[in-house]
């Protein structure tokens, strides 16, 4: 193990600084999180290259600047990641209600779906708000990720966790960025869910006493708690990340989850 040169933290794989040459942890790996000495430039510049790719794969730029970007596209890679953690998303809750679906198939449809949109808009929010940045940005599955949703889903049948932690993978980002860029991306995730938890909210209060209420509750709960649940200000969790940029973001979003989700105890 190599201890973080900013923390003192011991990582077994740490991070290497192209500019300073110093080793740190995930938290401060970025330069303007370990007060780098080395030739870095804060103020590099923030212009990107807009345009189209072609059909025979050349990049067509409205413009020349310093990045290009590709928003919006996926590799065969990443589609069969995310194929596949969409597919345990979706399996997982299905085992649990399976037996109502020849009751309310309804019912065990809306489940799951709530389930499947509060996993994948929270990764491509991430995804798509570091591609306008000009990063490169797939999502990957993660042995350990998926190993930590199937061990919460037999806890939760267990009622040792009250709800399932959903975390098969994430999106892997590379390319040179400030704080303000980092916070940006890291806070795209969690803000999507919030944004879900509140039309679930509207939803519930237009039609309290029906099936589709009864869903926007579930929808409300699963997404609030995915976000405050990333917004812990922890390791390699959004959290850190948003509350190293703007810790007024970071307590805003976490207020909002938090009562989002006490509004499902009530």
């Amino acid at each position: 193990m190599v201890k973080c040169e900013k923390c003192g933290v011991e990582t077994y794989m740490p991070f290497r600084c192209n500019y300073c040459g110093g080793y740190f942890c995930e938290q401060h790996r970025l330069p303007e999180f370990h007060d780098c000495t080395g030739k870095y430039d804060q103020t590099k510049q923030k212009n990107v290259q807009v345009g189209e790719y072609t059909t025979s794969g050349g990049f067509y730029g409205n413009y020349s600047t310093s990045r290009i970007i590709r928003p919006y596209w996926f590799s065969k890679k990443e589609l069969r990641d995310l194929a596949i953690g969409l597919l345990v998303i979706i399996t997982l809750p299905f085992f649990k209600i399976w037996s109502y679906f020849t009751i309310d198939p309804l019912f065990v449809i809306g489940v799951v779906s709530i389930l499947a949109g509060a996993f994948i808009l929270h990764e491509l929010a991430h995804k798509f708000a570091a591609q306008r940045l000009g990063m490169w940005a797939e999502f990957r599955l993660s042995t350990m990720g998926l190993l930590f949703t199937f061990l919460s889903f037999f806890l939760l049948q267990t009622s040792v966790l009250p709800i399932m932690i959903v975390a098969p993978g994430a999106v892997m980002i590379a390319g040179l960025m400030n704080k303000n860029e980092y916070g940006k991306i890291s806070i795209a995730g969690p803000a999507t869910n919030i944004a879900q938890a509140i039309i679930y909210l509207v939803i519930f209060f237009i039609t309290p006493a029906s099936l589709l209420g009864g869903l926007a509750v579930y929808g409300i709960e699963i997404n609030a708690f995915l976000a405050l649940f990333n917004l812990i200000p922890f390791g390699i969790f959004d959290g850190m990340k948003i509350f190293n940029w703007d810790k007024r973001v970071w307590a805003a979003a976490a207020v909002i989850s938090g009562l989002l989700l006490l509004f499902t105890f009530v």
